[in-house]
């Protein structure tokens, strides 16, 4: 994973206590990974979720957790995922800003963009019945000149993102089946 490339021409965007230094220009290189907790897990803390996340970072762990739809990866496209939902990269509110980086900001790690987010049960719901809703090629369509600044996004951008959108459907509606949060970890 790559590091955040901050520059002197930086102004900072904020989301949901999520303060990102960006570059109008640049995008991010950090990645973002999705992961549904119980109850219990949410009120062991930052810690106790930090480690269940950095378990992820085992190729093993990573394949079981995500074959069994207790992770979701965003990778580098979560900016572009943020776009699609809500036609802006850093949302403010609303149910479309909820999947990708909705949640209550509860650690930053090494930098001010490593961070970790939790999103409660009520809020996963309203997330999986957003997501449900959506025609991920119709919005594809009507935000591509949003995802990338000169002449839109690829046609294997737009198709990966679509399966994103898949991916996040299937994550929040099985965490919401179960009343689970979700935890959110930004790496830079």
């Amino acid at each position: 994973m790559h590091g955040c490339r901050c520059h002197s021409n930086l102004r900072t965007e904020v989301a949901f206590g999520l303060h990102i230094h960006t570059k109008q220009e640049t995008e991010l290189a950090t990645s973002l990974r999705i992961r549904r907790v119980s109850l219990d897990e949410m009120a062991k803390g930052a810690d106790h979720l930090e480690k269940k996340f950095s378990r992820t970072l085992k190729n093993t762990r990573y394949k079981k957790e995500l074959e069994a739809g207790i992770l979701c990866d965003l990778g580098e496209e979560w900016q572009s995922m943020n776009i699609l939902l809500t036609g802006e990269p850093f949302p403010t509110g609303g149910a479309a800003s909820l999947p990708v980086l909705g949640g209550e900001h509860i650690a930053t790690m090494e930098t001010q963009t490593d961070v970790l987010l939790i999103l409660k049960p009520e809020l996963v719901h309203a997330s999986a019945h957003y997501l449900q809703g959506i025609d991920g090629n119709q919005l594809a369509a009507e935000r591509k000149s949003k995802l990338r600044v000169a002449g839109g996004a690829p046609d294997w951008m737009i198709d990966t993102l679509i399966k994103h959108i898949e991916n996040l459907r299937e994550f929040y509606c099985g965490a919401s089946a179960i009343g689970n949060a979700v935890t959110k970890r930004v790496y830079s």
